[in-house]
């Protein structure tokens, strides 16, 4: 682990790889949902992964100075957004797991792999710049 801690071109080929091994498993993971019409998870634990969410989500913003409706608003928002994408992933995984990669091909998840790292790393450059307020 050390060698991704001083060198910058092994953190930028993780980061970008981790968030687009990401970005694969939820569009897979959503297109799983709209053609089979359910997820793997059972209600229980897609709740369970909302309220964590919400309660971390709602004491962040409201640590940010946020009021007690912003902060629960703020909180139902990111809530409803992240347990999407965490069911969306999982889904993916599912599909994945179940043999669907064979039935997309290795050309296009290959394809799909590099759309997303070069995808996740203006994500990474665009939030670098907004946070030292260089935003273009």
């Amino acid at each position: 682990m050390g060698i991704l801690s001083e060198n910058p071109f092994a953190q930028a080929i993780a980061i970008s790889t981790s968030m687009a091994l990401f970005m694969i498993g939820v569009a897979m993971g959503i297109m799983t949902m709209l053609s089979t019409k359910s997820t793997p998870l059972p209600f229980a634990v897609i709740l369970l992964i909302f309220a964590v969410i919400f309660i971390a989500s709602s004491v962040f913003f409201e640590n940010r100075g946020a009021d007690h409706v912003g902060s629960l608003m703020g909180g139902g928002i990111a809530g409803f957004a992240v347990t999407f994408a965490i069911i969306a992933f999982f889904t993916g995984i599912s599909f994945a797991a179940q043999g669907g990669i064979q039935g997309i091909g290795w050309e296009r998840m290959v394809s799909a792999l590099a759309i997303c790292m070069i995808s996740s790393m203006l994500i990474i450059k665009a939030v670098k710049y907004k946070i030292s307020g260089q935003y273009l």
